[in-house]
């Protein structure tokens, strides 16, 4: 099986999620149009992977890829989405680079809006739209399962943001982009009777925390902002928030912040 096929297995699975980092990156242009991303470093998974199959193919090439997809391309024949989708995404694309000699594997999923306006809707069913359009299965070869629990979207959706989004309000506006979280009691009772981020905490502990971390660029300095491990640039026009799965599952209100521009 060829070793980026594998590593996708894995991560949707979630089997070996503690070994990635994710970070979230948001671009506001003077506009206010702007790029929504997503990337997962899963470098540390190419070489649990040799690992795993030490001894069996000793002599195998060593994969080295740049692939992307384009939205556009899978939208043309898509009878998935609708109309308003069709449009939002269609700039939107996904991208691997793996080169497994040096362990190296980054996968990015990318999508421009036109408006701030639009950002809360891409933020939050981006994953969806590329389950709807086959996209993974399109990049990597890798045909789903007939018959699965949960779909690769949902699987992905808990990796980016553990818990219900009945917990948290994300809100983005010309000036201002805010997340609150609440009902942390709730949360932490959801997470807990969650098998993957269960599995997830428990490989943590053992392989090392996975990180997550949003990065947001803003076109004027920011004014005023809050967060956890807030690190904000010299220019004043780059913030980023940082946390752990622990920080995550064990205190959610770390997931809150704002930042005003």
């Amino acid at each position: 099986m060829k070793t980026f096929r594998l590593v996708f297995c894995f991560f949707f699975v979630g089997v070996l999620s503690s070994c990635l980092d994710l970070e979230e990156n948001i671009v506001i242009n003077e506009d206010n149009s702007g790029v929504y991303s997503v990337s997962f470093d899963l470098g540390k998974m190419i070489g649990m992977s040799k690992q795993m199959g030490s001894g069996n193919g000793e002599n195998k090439e060593l994969e080295k890829k740049d692939s992307t997809i384009y939205l556009k391309d899978l939208i043309q024949n898509s009878d998935s989405l609708t109309a308003a989708e069709k449009e939002l995404y269609k700039d939107g694309y996904i991208n691997i680079k793996l080169d497994e000699a040096n362990e190296q594997m980054k996968i990015a999923m990318t999508c421009p809006f036109r408006s701030i306006n639009n950002l809360k809707e891409i933020k939050e069913n981006f994953m969806k739209v590329l389950d709807k359009l086959k996209a993974f299965e399109k990049l990597t070869g890798k045909q789903k399962e007939a018959v699965a629990e949960e779909s690769d979207s949902e699987m992905a959706s808990k990796v980016m943001s553990p818990g219900s989004v009945d917990n948290a309000v994300f809100t983005a506006e010309p000036g201002k982009i805010t997340n609150t979280f609440f009902n942390t009691e709730d949360y932490k009772k959801e997470i807990k009777s969650d098998s993957l981020m269960v599995a997830m905490q428990t490989l943590s502990a053992i392989m090392g925390e996975m990180t997550y971390k949003t990065t947001i660029t803003t076109p004027v300095p920011i004014k005023n902002y809050a967060g956890n491990n807030a690190m904000l640039s010299d220019n004043k026009k780059t913030i980023s928030f940082k946390n752990t799965l622990t920080e995550m599952m064990e205190h959610p209100e770390k997931l809150s912040y704002k930042v005003e521009y």
